[in-house]
Order: C-alpha cells, then structure tokens, then sequence
C-alpha cells in the first residue's frame, strides 16, 4: 500500500495592507481636523509684532490668558470675559488643586491692548509666583 504525499502548500502568511492603509487615513483625517479645531480655538486679534526667541521645538501650551483690544481677559474663546478678582481665584484654586499645567502659561495680548490690564495680569501672576511666563506675538 503506498500512501501519497499531499502537495505542500506555501506556508508563507500573506500580509493584507488594505486594513493597514485604512488606519493610515483615518489618522491622516484625524489629524487633519484636530489642526483646523487648533486653530479656531484660538481667539482672533492682533499680536504684536516683535522678532522674539525663536526655538527650534514647539512646546506644548497649558493655560491660555487672552487680552482683546478693550482689555477684556478671556481663558477660553467661548467663555465670556472675567475681571482680575475672577482669574486670581481660577489661578488659585487651579495652583491648590494642580489642575492646570502653570508652567507652560502664555499670554496673548492684542497690540492696541491697554497696557494697564497686561500690567495687572503680570503682578497676579507674580503675586503668586508664576513669574516666568511666555507672551506670543507676531514674526514681523
């Protein structure tokens, strides 16, 4: 009796690349959208102009504290504007309760801003010990 060999069939496993490409533009999309969301968070106003630091390595921003032209102070596009007693009591709770990333706080100020509120938001800020802080402006 003489048994017969099946043919051997090639073992290799084949790699399909369609689910792979898929994931690849959904990412693509996702990010695509997460930058334009970026950019309308963003409050529209001008910036000073001033060449700046320039670095090489974006950093990551925590707090944004937007100054308009009529000196409103805004944390948050859709939020309405709060005085200087209302953002020294976020910052406080926000320092006790280490919910905000403090280091990495920018400023934004419109240029035709007073200067009498970016003064005041400067001594709070130093008044409780956030003195090194970061204010965008606008590469000429």
């Amino acid at each position: 009796m003489q048994f017969s060999r099946k043919k051997s069939e090639d073992t290799d496993s084949i790699v399909e690349m369609t689910p792979m490409i898929d994931i690849v533009f959904l990412l693509i999309i996702f990010f695509m959208v997460a930058a334009q969301f970026a950019q309308q968070a963003r409050l529209e106003m001008q910036l000073p102009q001033e060449r700046g630091e320039s670095l090489k390595d974006s950093q990551s921003t925590g707090l944004v504290i937007n100054i308009r032209k009529d000196g409103a102070i805004i944390l948050d596009v859709d939020s309405p504007p709060i005085t200087i007693d209302a953002l020294d009591e976020k910052i406080k709770l926000a320092i006790s309760s280490k919910t905000a990333p403090w280091e990495s706080l920018l400023i934004r100020a419109d240029q035709n801003a007073s200067s009498t509120t970016l003064n005041e938001v400067f001594r709070l800020l130093n008044k409780h010990g956030l003195s090194a802080t970061r204010l965008a402006t606008e590469v000429p």
